[in-house]
Formats: structure tokens, sequence, C-alpha cells
């Protein structure tokens, strides 16, 4: 308990003074300076929030869809279901920084697979960077994001999934129900809280993303996919900021802590409104 209590209240400690690690001790007591400077004085910090929407949904969406896909089709009676989910859960398990090392070669401009897989088939005639804009740099990462995490939705609507009992499709069928009309009227609202705790789970994460820009773009081009959590690491280890880095920091907390309550109100609106 110690090794969170007191990380916790020392950087809370951090963001009532002025301290920067190129001056160093004693730090100056500011107050609350630095969370008004943080929302009057810092376009980098809503560009930053607005890079990280940028990215949360379209991942959200893209996980949530292709996860769903796949669970859907190994619930069915296959053989060799098992193999198969173990090995679509395998790029869950690579950590963030092997698999943007992996993806960083991949896109490579004159050396990465893509490209040379995509010129031997025609599909392009010269070497493509796919981080030269801002959209392109955006869309890599959420298409490396959507290749790393889908696995997790996956496995976990699987879950809920296999939960369902069975009698409940067999009395529909009985009825005459169509394949979409038991998704729709039956498995869509019983995976309903799996799928809501399955996306609050990466909402989470993907608000603290960080070692997959960091590896794949370092926020470029031009500061274009500088992430909330990017933009705090430049504060407190390039700008050697500390105490501004650590405000940050709780801000990120109550953005998550408010994102949630959000989801979760929307969620809880939507069920009184089908009740």
């Amino acid at each position: 308990m110690a090794f969170i209590i007191v990380p916790l209240a020392y950087s809370l400690y951090l963001t009532l003074v002025n301290y920067d690690l190129a001056i160093g001790p004693p730090a100056e007591f500011v107050g609350l300076d630095n969370y008004v400077e943080v929302f009057t004085d810092d376009p980098d910090f809503w560009h930053s929030w607005v890079t990280t929407f940028l990215i949360i949904f379209p991942a959200l969406t893209g996980q949530l869809l292709l996860g769903l896909g796949i669970a859907l089709l190994l619930n069915r009676v296959i053989r060799g279901r098992a193999l198969f989910t173990s090995l679509l859960i395998i790029p869950s398990m690579v950590s963030p920084v092997s698999a943007a090392m992996a993806w960083r070669m991949l896109l490579g401009v004159k050396y990465g697979g893509v490209n040379n897989l995509l010129r031997q088939v025609g599909i392009l005639d010269v070497y493509f960077d796919w981080f030269a804009t801002p959209f392109l740099a955006i869309a890599s990462i959420v298409a490396v994001e959507i290749w790393h995490h889908t696995s997790f939705i996956m496995i976990v609507l699987l879950a809920g999934l296999q939960a369902i009992p069975l009698e409940l499709y067999e009395s529909a069928e009985v009825d005459g129900a169509s394949p979409w009309k038991k998704f729709w009227y039956i498995t869509l609202p019983l995976l309903k809280f799996t799928m809501i705790v399955a996306l609050l789970i990466r909402m989470i994460d993907l608000t603290k993303i960080f070692g997959l820009v960091y590896l794949l773009t370092f926020g470029g081009p031009g500061g274009a996919t500088q992430t909330i959590a990017f933009n705090t690491y430049l504060r407190g280890f390039t700008d050697f900021r500390i105490s501004y880095a650590s405000t940050l920091s709780y801000i990120i907390v109550i953005g998550v802590f408010i994102l949630t309550w959000i989801f979760q109100r929307v969620s809880r609106f939507q069920e009184d409104a089908e009740a």
C-alpha cells in the first residue's frame, strides 16, 4: 500500500510547487498555478487531447467490430476452436514496445515489408511514407493499435457469448426467428454489459497511450500525433518541468474518471430507455 500512496502523495505535492529538474531544489510553492497554466496558457494541452480522441474512437470502434465478429465466428461449433483462439490472442501478448518496433520496420519507407509487398503486387509504384502526413500517421497508429488489442476484445466477448444459455436460441429458433433477430434480441442485449466492461478497459488504456506513439512517430509529423501522455513526457523529460508534468498526469487521471462516468451514464440511460 505504501508503494501506491507515497508516490501518489508526492506527485500531488509536486503539482502544487514549481520544481524544475534543470534548476533543482528547493521547490517554490505556487498553489494551483500549474493547473491554471494548463487550462489557460498551454495550447499543446488541448491539441494533445484532440489527438488522443482521434486515436481512441476509431481504435475502439475497429477493435469492437472486429473483436465481436471474430468472437461470433469462434462461438460456433468448429474444429480447432481452441487452436484458433490461441493463435488469434498472440498479438495482445506482445509488449507495446516490441509491437511498435516491429511495425516501425514493416512500415519503413524503403525497406519496409508493407511497401515491398504492395510494390510486388502492383498496388504501389513508389516507396510510400506511412507517417508523412498527420492523417496517415494517426491512421497508422490506429491500425497498429487495432492489430495489437483486438484479440483482447475478442476473448472477453467470446467468454460472454459462451455464458449465454443455448436454450434461448433454441426457443427462438422454434418460434421461427432469423439469425439476425436472434443476434439483435438475444445476443446483443445479453452481451451488452460484457461489451461495456471491455470497452472501458480499452478506453482507459488508450487514454494513456505512449509507447506506440513514441516509437512509431515520436509525436510527428509536426506534433500531429502528440497524445496527452506523450505531451506529459515531453514536459517532464524534455523541458524538465516535473511539477508541470505531474499536473498533467493528475489531469489525465481526472479525465479518465470523467470519461468512465459519462460512458456509464450513457449506458444506464440506454438501459432505462429500453426497459
